[in-house]
């Protein structure tokens, strides 16, 4: 019981912060207390297991830097954990400085170890001038309170190191997110030069198809065919690699104003039938009416909803069916596609928001970055977006669900970015702020 009543006073010391004022307190207190002349807390080096003055008080600083003043053999025995108690400092033969004592006006010495769970730390010494005796209780006191100030001191010293830890992270991740800003601004720059070449060999070769292919064999048509897919590829690519670029510097956050959830829902699931309709799918949408406003980018959501259900149209078979379900859930937006199509693998499912990651790598279609990109516009918004195949009730197909929070969700974190866009921040703010709620397919 005595030492978790120990640990739990230093804990609640070091949490109050002014630790070496305490322990400085502590040692003035220990030298009134028992009517010292003065108290010394050393400290063991681990470096070179020498002991240096922490904290002191009532005997001469001087005095304390010309070293050690018991004979070695004694000072082991202290940094054992054994406390030392001399009576007569003067006649004591375990005493090698023995005229500087005497000029200090000491006449007895207590030496009492201090450990922490690793060990003895340092010592407290007991200056006394005039002899005393101390009782066996007395000792055992005066050792709970070495004991008390080793713990302090090793609690401060590890909530020093996860200061300087956290610290150092925090400035690891500023630089990691400088570099990353500066990855995305050189990738955006590079995706932009090699867009427009591409467009005109692009249109080139269509022109090519269009225009003369009764002049050219199968083979080349072929061969043209697959060039024109791979390039729209390629630019599929870029276009996401771009949108990749924008969200991650925030340049999307001029687009938030209070939008109609109503009127999102309504165009996404329009354009949802024009890219489902060709390829025989079905589209249906369980809608549940009303649903409120929210303060968001009516665009980036309903490119996250129509990048789910393009996914979806990639998997689902020719005369499957995409569900488009939206209600409200106290004081958030909930909104999934669910498909009919293949599914993915249980081992995959974890992984699939993650950038450039595909269950096919050797497939040519996707570029590993649409949900990526659905995951970012949700944390835009502040929401979370989670996938679930099989659809627990159905027993097949892939559902991911979005949900987003009603009201104003723009975070003061982002004002950074939105002095680095331009953005006229008093048309994002003047609704208030709430604070923040908290790859393609395989």
């Amino acid at each position: 019981m005595r030492q978790q009543i120990i640990q739990e006073i230093a804990r609640s010391v070091v949490a109050a912060g002014g630790v070496e004022n305490i322990v400085r307190s502590l040692v003035e207190a220990t030298a009134r207390g028992t009517g010292a002349k003065g108290c010394t807390l050393f400290a063991l080096r681990e470096q070179d297991g020498a002991l240096t003055p922490h904290v002191s008080c009532g005997v001469g600083e001087v005095y304390l830097q010309r070293g050690q003043i018991i004979a070695d053999h004694a000072l082991r025995q202290v940094l054992k954990g054994n406390s030392l108690f001399i009576w007569d400092a003067n006649a004591d033969p375990r005493i090698v400085r023995r005229e500087e004592l005497k000029r200090e006006g000491i006449s007895s010495i207590v030496f009492l170890p201090f450990r922490d769970r690793r060990g003895v730390r340092g010592l407290m010494r007991l200056y006394f001038d005039e002899p005393r005796k101390f009782g066996r209780e007395d000792l055992d006191f005066l050792n709970s309170v070495t004991e008390l100030c080793g713990a302090i001191l090793e609690m401060a010293e590890e909530r020093e190191l996860v200061i300087r830890d956290a610290e150092e992270t925090r400035r690891t991740l500023v630089r990691m997110q400088d570099e990353r800003r500066h990855f995305l601004s050189f990738l955006s720059m590079v995706a932009h030069d090699l867009k427009s070449p591409l467009v005109a060999v692009q249109g080139y070769l269509k022109m090519l198809l269009r225009k003369a292919s009764d002049r050219l064999d199968e083979r080349l048509l072929q061969g043209i065919r697959r060039s024109i897919q791979r390039i729209d590829g390629m630019m599929e690519l870029i276009s996401d690699l771009l949108e990749l670029s924008r969200l991650e510097s925030g340049q999307v956050l001029a687009e938030l104003k209070e939008v109609s959830w109503e009127e999102v829902l309504s165009a996404a699931v329009e354009m949802a039938h024009e890219l489902a309709d060709p390829r025989g799918i079905h589209v249906a949408s369980d809608i549940q009416h009303p649903l409120p406003k929210v303060f968001a980018s009516d665009i980036r959501l309903q490119q996250l909803i129509l990048n789910l259900v393009s996914n979806s149209v990639r998997f689902t078979p020719r005369g499957g069916r995409i569900t488009i379900r939206a209600r409200r859930d106290d004081d958030r937006v909930v909104v999934s596609v669910e498909d009919e199509g293949t599914g993915i693998e249980p081992q995959k499912l974890p992984h699939v928001f993650e950038e450039f990651f595909k269950g096919d790598p050797e497939s040519p279609e996707g570029t590993g970055l649409g949900l990526s990109i659905c995951k970012r516009i949700v944390d835009l918004h502040h929401g979370e977006i989670w996938a679930e195949s099989p659809v627990p009730e159905t027993g097949r197909g892939t559902r991911v669900t979005f949900a987003i929070p009603v009201g104003v969700t723009c975070d003061l974190r982002d004002r950074w970015k939105l002095g680095e866009t331009g953005a006229e921040t008093p048309s994002l703010w003047r609704m208030g702020v709430r604070g923040s709620q908290g790859g393609d397919r395989v």
